[in-house]
């Protein structure tokens, strides 16, 4: 680590960090002020040098009360170690530092269900650790995100996606409907690049044959994703709490399972309501 490195402050990391985030069309905005609070935080306590950042000061900060007083719930918790873990991979990718305070540090689960929707900041969070993963690990992750599973993203080619419309057609599966999934503004810029990258061949699985192959080679790259973010420890994370999130997306936009339901290709609205996490009456 050169010497630069080890004199860099807390707040200019934060400031090359946030900057790096917009110019790759990261959701900055959303994630600058926790890294800003978070910045402050380690001040106060003394760490002014991003080097200096312990595993201890990170889970003070995130375990640290609200400006009222009161104590910071589960949902603030998480989403705080999202924004700061989110600040080190790209601090890491920037070469500022070379470790994350944050990688050792868990959390109670979210919730009781056996499979949650990921938030938006932890979306946020493994787009950066896919784009940087591989381009064909970011193309997974896009087309999860428009709500494909395992064995349908193993099988979907170039001619599958529509740049103009911003979605791709997505085949189905057993416990699935054909359907087309829309793209997020992030997995379209993904995809766009990936097929002037690959224009014959499949978007997110290398291998000559489709099926049981294609799907775990798809669950692996999501699932490698997951484990890189840290988040694979927590028992209601899965693959499908991707589609989860995309789904919930559609349900909040519009208030209808049915809707959610759709998008996903999900055949039984109870079960789309346990992928969002809904609780259906």
């Amino acid at each position: 680590m050169t010497e630069l490195t080890r004199g860099v402050s807390l707040c200019e990391a934060a400031d090359t960090c946030i900057a790096t985030m917009r110019a790759t069309g990261d959701s900055a905005d959303r994630v600058a002020p926790t890294i800003d609070r978070f910045v402050g935080f380690c001040e106060r306590e003394g760490i002014d040098r991003l080097l200096a950042v312990t595993p201890v000061a990170a889970e003070k900060f995130v375990d640290s009360r609200l400006t009222s007083g009161l104590a910071a719930g589960i949902s603030t918790r998480h989403n705080r170690r999202s924004a700061v873990r989110l600040f080190f991979s790209v601090a890491r990718r920037e070469q500022l530092i070379d470790s994350d305070p944050t990688l050792d540090l868990t959390l109670p689960p979210r919730s009781s269900m056996p499979t949650r929707p990921l938030t938006d900041d932890e979306v946020e969070l493994c787009r950066d650790i896919a784009r940087w993963t591989s381009s064909r690990t970011a193309s997974a992750w896009a087309l999860a995100e428009a709500t494909a599973r395992g064995a349908e993203i193993g099988s979907i080619a170039p001619g599958n996606v529509d740049l103009v419309a911003g979605t791709v057609a997505i085949h189905g599966g057993k416990r699935t409907d054909p359907r087309p999934g829309i793209l997020t503004a992030w997995g379209l810029e993904t995809l766009e690049r990936r097929i002037v990258e690959v224009p014959g061949a499949r978007l997110a699985h290398v291998g000559s044959s489709v099926g049981p192959a294609a799907q775990v080679s798809t669950c692996r790259a999501i699932g490698t994703v997951l484990v890189r973010a840290g988040l694979s420890g927590e028992h209601d994370v899965r693959p499908s709490s991707v589609s989860g999130w995309a789904g919930r997306r559609v349900f909040l936009r519009t208030g209808r399972i049915e809707d959610a339901a759709a998008a996903m290709g999900v055949r039984s609205l109870d079960r789309a309501a346990r992928l969002v996490g809904h609780a259906w009456d």
